[in-house]
């Protein structure tokens, strides 16, 4: 194969394959195993290895954890970084509070097949998900038989129903379930039927039904409708209470997230402003807020920014609240960013991008601006290790956290503490 890497799901340190290339326009690539390593776990779901919402079932967890820490760690040791904390998951199974589920013709409900988009492998319940929302899956056919043809057919462009989406509150009894419609299903005479009788069926709470675009492949996205309970969830963190927007982010696993918490907590200087960068609903702000004057946050989306000025002006009504609604990837967005005259230097800022990490246009700001206390958290370890090249300039880690909320995934969560340099 000379230097071309290919991925083979599934496999292991030690495996050996055979591996055939084919196709003229588009290259193709086919393997049959010679060698294969013990497996060292019997996956609880039934579908693994045809659903790709997992890839580690077949693996003990201590082998699993070794395998995402072990490059993120060597990375480290060349950093010279004495500081780092690794922490593994405390549970493996029913710790994720959101899922979003396809829905295709034939009242199939589950996940797309692992390689293939187009393809969706049924599901009955799902292992890593709460045991209310496998009890509410139970339920979600019983809507689909009253309904036939509910189902949105992508081919035929036929039907209503996309994506049914579950999300249940950690350390609250409260649950949601959002079912994505194509928009046209707004002025359809069957909408009240359907709404009533899910109301039925549901054991969720909160009951919220939205409409997208008909080729548009986004869950729990457009215009909302809550036909049971509020358009929002309820969390409770260190007794703060939370309003997650149906549409909002959120941690999918607070529980493990904590420690990422206790990080921020042990280590944060009170300072006059805090900066929260991708702030969601306000949830560092909400936690941290106290120990400023002055709070600024950042987001996109603006539901869910909405939600976090309200939360925040409700509980820290003798402080400066500020939150926007803008695109910190944008070029837009960074002249927002220029033009808000804060005392940088006496800020700390808080950062938590998406997978993608920050832009070298942000990491160029940050080095201009330099804060106090840089905390970056990340979902996505190796490009929060690429992004620390960029904020060499004006910064150093001190402090590296690695912790896992996602058992039976790749994925890692990791924060980061710089200091500016200089100071």
């Amino acid at each position: 194969m000379g230097k071309k890497k290919i991925e083979i799901p599934y496999s292991i340190p030690g495996d050996k394959y055979t591996v055939y290339k084919f196709g003229k326009r588009k290259i193709f690539f086919k393997w049959d195993p010679t060698h294969l390593e013990e497996r060292s776990a019997s996956p609880l779901c039934a579908k693994f290895g045809e659903c790709g919402g997992c890839s580690g079932q077949h693996l003990s967890y201590p082998i699993q954890f070794g395998l995402k820490s072990d490059p993120i760690l060597k990375e480290l040791q060349n950093s010279k970084l004495e500081n780092i904390q690794i922490t593994p998951a405390s549970s493996q199974y029913s710790y994720r509070n959101r899922m979003d589920f396809a829905v295709f013709p034939n009242r199939v409900i589950g996940l797309r097949m692992a390689g293939n988009f187009r393809r969706i492998i049924p599901l009955e319940n799902c292992p890593i998900q709460s045991d209310w929302a496998n009890e509410e899956m139970k339920a979600l056919p019983k809507i689909l038989e009253y309904f036939p043809d509910l189902e949105y057919d992508r081919k035929k462009e036929t039907g209503f129903l996309k994506y049914i989406t579950l999300r249940k509150s950690v350390f609250t009894d409260d649950s949601m379930s959002i079912f994505t419609f194509t928009e046209d299903f707004k002025a359809s005479p069957l909408l009240e039927e359907v709404a009533e009788k899910v109301k039925e069926i549901s054991l969720a709470k909160n009951v919220v039904f939205c409409f997208n675009r008909r080729k548009g492949e986004v869950s729990a996205s457009g215009e909302a409708l809550a036909i049971r309970g509020n358009s929002f969830l309820e969390e409770e963190i260190w007794g703060r209470k939370f309003k997650i927007p149906f549409d909002g982010f959120f941690q999918p696993n607070p529980k493990e997230f904590l420690q990422i918490l206790e990080f921020i907590r042990s280590n944060l200087i009170p300072s006059k402003v805090l900066v929260d960068l991708f702030c969601g609903s306000g949830f560092f702000s909400l936690l941290f807020g106290e120990s400023f004057s002055h709070i600024l946050g950042i987001d996109i989306v603006p539901s869910s920014v909405a939600a976090g000025e309200e939360t925040l002006l409700s509980k820290f009504p003798d402080k400066k609240i500020e939150f926007f609604a803008f695109d910190l990837f944008h070029k837009k967005g960074m002249a927002k960013m220029s033009s808000a005259e804060l005392p940088w230097q006496d800020s700390v800022l808080i950062a938590d991008p998406p997978r993608s990490g920050l832009s070298p246009e942000l990491c160029s700001f940050l080095n201009e601006n330099p804060v106090r206390q840089l905390f970056y958290v990340s979902c996505n370890p190796e490009n929060l290790l690429r992004d620390t090249k960029l904020l060499e300039e004006g910064y150093e880690m001190s402090k590296f956290q690695l912790c896992d909320p996602f058992p039976q995934t790749p994925h890692l969560e990791a924060i980061a503490l710089f200091l500016p340099k200089n100071r």
